[in-house]
C-alpha cells in the first residue's frame, strides 16, 4: 500500500511546524568574517587543479585534513623501528638504488 506524497497527514503537519528555511545568516570563518562563496574554488584554467591562492578553499581543506576520525586511527600509540637494513639478494632487476 503506497501513500500519496501530497496527502497531508498528522505527522507531516507536525513536521512542517518544526521545519524552517535558511534564515539568511551568513556562513562565517573561524575569525567571524563572512564566507563569500563556499561552492567555488580558484582554479588554474577551466578544468585545472585547485590553487592554494584561494584562502577560503585552503582553510576549508586544512580543516578537513586535520579532522580526527577515531575509526581511521590504526595505531594510536604508534611504534618505532630501529636497526639496520641488510640485503641478502640482489635487487638490480627491480631498482636502480645501490645497496
Amino acid at each position: 500500500m503506497t501513500q500519496d506524497p501530497t496527502e497531508s497527514t498528522q505527522k507531516t503537519e507536525q513536521l512542517a511546524q518544526h521545519k524552517t528555511q535558511n534564515q539568511g545568516a551568513a556562513m562565517t570563518h573561524d575569525s567571524g568574517a563572512p564566507v563569500v562563496d563556499n561552492e567555488q574554488s580558484l582554479r588554474a584554467g577551466r578544468r585545472g587543479p585547485a590553487l592554494l591562492n584561494d584562502p577560503d578553499f585552503y582553510r576549508k581543506q586544512s580543516h578537513f585534513n586535520r579532522e580526527r576520525i577515531p575509526e581511521k586511527v590504526v595505531h594510536a600509540r604508534g611504534f618505532g623501528v630501529h636497526g639496520e637494513f641488510e640485503l641478502h639478494t640482489s635487487l638490480r632487476h627491480v631498482t636502480k638504488a645501490h645497496f
